[in-house]
């Protein structure tokens, strides 16, 4: 026998269910929208997201380190010197980083070989991917989820203009807004595939697998795309088909991944180069910072518990940044207690879309989001920039969760007719639209506006760029430079540099490739450089920034103590 409230709530299951059935597409033209509305919004839309891009594009670029690697990369690739760490004193040393976007980046660096004149076209491919997000999400949410194209909109906007990923897009050179985009449409053109008659979907088979093999080379958390869709496939009862997927991908992937292998940087080269990038990923997944080799290897207990440190973060923390960045920020500020609880909230309520939306039925996003999520958690860094790329999904579930609970609230009033089941959450969207607005016109007036009131990561790149100068024409060419931003250090000066993980153990190793000069430019966390620095000359630092400065190490050091 059904308990009364569990009967309650499967009646408001249906009540929704059928009412979502009749917002979608294959509603009556007489409550459509006219289709030139559609598009003028559409359009205008796209227009409104293409400007506040272009209007928080800056110059500034490797200051998150990673984005100074692909451009290295890039460039390696556009002259002719081939996919390695031009960098090193050593040559031929193979990255760790998969190869496409770097590839992509080089494509226009052909087009524009001057640096550091070809930053903003460099960034225009992640702005350019922004809006095929954008566009992509709206066609998913319509004709894939049965979404009111108002909702749908509404979506795919909110991703769009999210700050979080603005920042990626114009302040750096980064690979999430293009993994972010193949991986949507990788999951678009696999739900086509489903709907495709037999014969028809050997050809979506094989896009969707070039897509996934893509995003698989373009970040390596793609592997969990490529998994995904062939657990899909199967609890679909799709065999061939997933067979086909599955040797189309080790077509597209196979060649770069035993290539890889073979080129895998040695343990000297690694020793060399100090840096996160000639290690495996299953080496950082052992160590206690993926960053950060000097810090050790993680136990068995360490890794229980960043796991759980990564779960509570993106509970209190990373979906509300995902969803309504300045929100989340604007709340912390006032209460950090009472921050925590709005997003654990939102986090709630996303569980409970997700719960929602797999109930009706599970598509290949309800399989990809958690497996993604497993991987971010146990993954030893923060998880804020692996999670954007699910933001239009877990705004999605959001939504389902806010629409949830305004059914709910309706039936214990005991409401018979359910005006308008989307109106919540449509409120809930648009909200966050206009709050994301508001925040990117704040960000765009700091810009363009007096040097002293510009961001921060703009006035300390100014004073980066001078550091830069004073090295290129004051440091002789074959001293090799040791530095926390090795790839960036490179660009504008061309000197050799090295990453300074661990100075007092690695000093040894220094040595021998001929480093002289130790280079501090502004990271994400502190330098580990530990030795009093009173015993070496200070050649250069900044006036305003004081952790700008270059060591002379000395030609004869005997070692850092």
């Amino acid at each position: 026998m059904v308990k009364p409230a569990r009967a309650k709530a499967i009646q408001v299951e249906v009540v929704l269910e059928e009412q979502a059935n009749e917002v979608g597409p294959e509603r009556g033209d007489k409550r459509q929208p006219q289709r030139w509305v559609a598009v003028a919004s559409g359009a205008g839309a796209l227009l409104f997201c293409l400007a506040t891009y272009l209007l928080q594009l800056d110059r500034v670029v490797g200051m998150y380190v990673d984005d100074a690697w692909y451009v290295l990369l890039a460039k390696a690739l556009a002259t002719g010197q081939g996919y390695t760490l031009t960098n090193s004193p050593s040559q031929g040393i193979l990255p760790l980083y998969p190869p496409a976007f770097p590839c992509l980046l080089s494509l226009v660096y052909r087009l524009a070989p001057q640096f550091p004149e070809n930053v903003w076209l460099l960034k225009s491919i992640s702005i350019a991917a922004m809006l095929g997000v954008g566009v992509t999400a709206y066609f998913y949410f319509v004709r894939e989820r049965r979404l009111p194209p108002y909702v749908a909109l509404g979506i795919a906007v909110a991703t769009v203009i999210s700050p979080p990923l603005i920042f990626f897009a114009t302040a750096t050179v980064m690979s999430e807004c293009v993994f972010m985009l193949s991986q949507l449409l990788t999951i678009v053109v696999i739900e086509r595939c489903l709907r495709a008659g037999k014969k028809g979907r050997g050809p979506y088979a094989l896009l969707g697998a070039a897509l996934a093999s893509f995003a698989f080379l373009t970040r390596s958390i793609g592997i969990v795309l490529v998994v995904g869709t062939i657990l899909y496939l199967l609890k679909e009862r799709l065999l061939r088909t997933a067979v086909v997927f599955a040797a189309a991908v080790l077509l597209f992937v196979g060649p770069w991944t035993f290539y890889a292998s073979m080129h895998a940087p040695t343990a000297e080269q690694q020793e060399e180069q100090g840096s996160y990038v000639v290690r495996s990923y299953l080496t950082q997944l052992r160590q206690s910072n993926a960053a950060e080799a000097s810090l050790g290897t993680a136990t068995v207990k360490d890794f229980a518990a960043r796991v759980r440190l990564s779960t509570l973060r993106l509970m209190r923390s990373e979906v509300g940044f995902a969803f309504v960045a300045p929100l989340t920020d604007f709340l912390k500020g006032l209460s950090p207690r009472g921050g925590e609880i709005f997003v654990y909230s939102l986090s709630l309520i996303a569980i409970a879309g997700f719960i929602s939306a797999a109930r009706r039925r599970v598509t290949l996003a309800e399989i990809v989001v958690p497996l993604s999520l497993i991987i971010i958690v146990a993954w030893p860094w923060p998880p804020q920039r692996f999670v954007l790329p699910l933001a239009p999904f877990l705004i999605f579930y959001i939504l389902m969760g806010v629409r949830l609970v305004h059914g709910l609230y309706q039936r214990l009033r005991q409401t018979t007719n359910f005006h308008a089941p989307w109106t919540a959450a449509a409120v809930v969207v648009w909200c966050a639209v206009a709050i994301n607005t508001l925040s990117n016109v704040g960000n765009f007036l700091s810009l363009h506006g007096p040097p002293s009131e510009r961001p921060k990561r703009v006035q300390s790149f100014e004073e980066v760029e001078a550091m830069f100068k004073w090295v290129r024409e004051t440091i002789p060419q074959e001293n090799v430079i040791a530095t926390f931003n090795p790839a960036l250090v490179h660009l504008y000066t061309g000197h050799k540099t090295i990453f300074p993980d661990d100075p007092t153990g690695n000093w040894n190793n220094w040595r021998r490739p001929g480093v002289r000069y130790l280079v501090f430019t502004p990271w994400h966390r502190e330098p580990n450089f530990s030795p009093t620095e009173s015993r070496y000359n200070v050649v250069y630092q900044s006036r305003s920034n004081q952790n700008l400065k270059v060591i002379d190490l000395g030609p004869e050091s005997p070692g850092l103590p």
